[in-house]
């Protein structure tokens, strides 16, 4: 009778031997998951510690030093938009960037090992932002906002694909 443990040297069924059960691409999302794990928790750090006046009043003054910003529009708008946030709005920020990291890190774990849920939560999380990636990139056109979408329908799409050819086997 063939070994069911998880630790077991014998290859499973459909997969060959020396050959890792996980494909490629979900490995890809699954690291892209992670890295985006990362950033949130770093701009909720971060977000959290421009509630202290000092470090928010240091911050302004390094963005203003800035040259580059200077020369756009937007840039500008965006500095005094930051500049004009409260310690209530900057707790609210990282407070979301935190459970975004979360999830992006359930996800992340998720998809490495396989998880046939943790793809579910990405096509349903994926999927309900697209309607504000759509509306984002027709109010203001950007290639990287385009990008953005068209990897995320590859995503979206490749694992429908993935959860809809495994489905079969599994049910038998």
């Amino acid at each position: 009778m063939p070994s069911t443990r998880i630790d077991s040297p014998e290859p499973r069924p459909g997969i060959a031997a020396g050959h890792d059960a996980r494909p490629r691409a979900l490995a890809l999302i699954a690291l892209y998951k992670l890295v985006k794990a990362v950033a949130c928790t770093m701009l909720a750090a971060a977000a959290f510690d421009l509630v202290r006046p000092e470090v928010a009043a240091w911050f302004g003054g390094w963005l203003e030093s800035l040259t580059w910003p200077t020369r756009h529009g937007f840039s500008m708008r965006a500095i005094d938009w930051l500049l004009g946030l409260g310690p209530h709005q900057f707790r609210l920020f990282g407070s979301a960037a935190l459970v975004y990291a979360a999830l992006y890190a359930v996800q992340g774990v998720g998809l490495w090992f396989g998880k046939r849920w943790a793809e579910y939560l990405v096509v349903a999380e994926t999927s309900l932002l697209l309607p504000f990636e759509i509306w984002e990139l027709l109010r203001r056109f950007s290639l990287f906002k385009l990008v953005v979408l068209v990897v995320n329908v590859a995503v979206i799409i490749y694992l429908i694909h993935l959860l809809r050819r495994r489905a079969p086997a599994e049910i038998r």
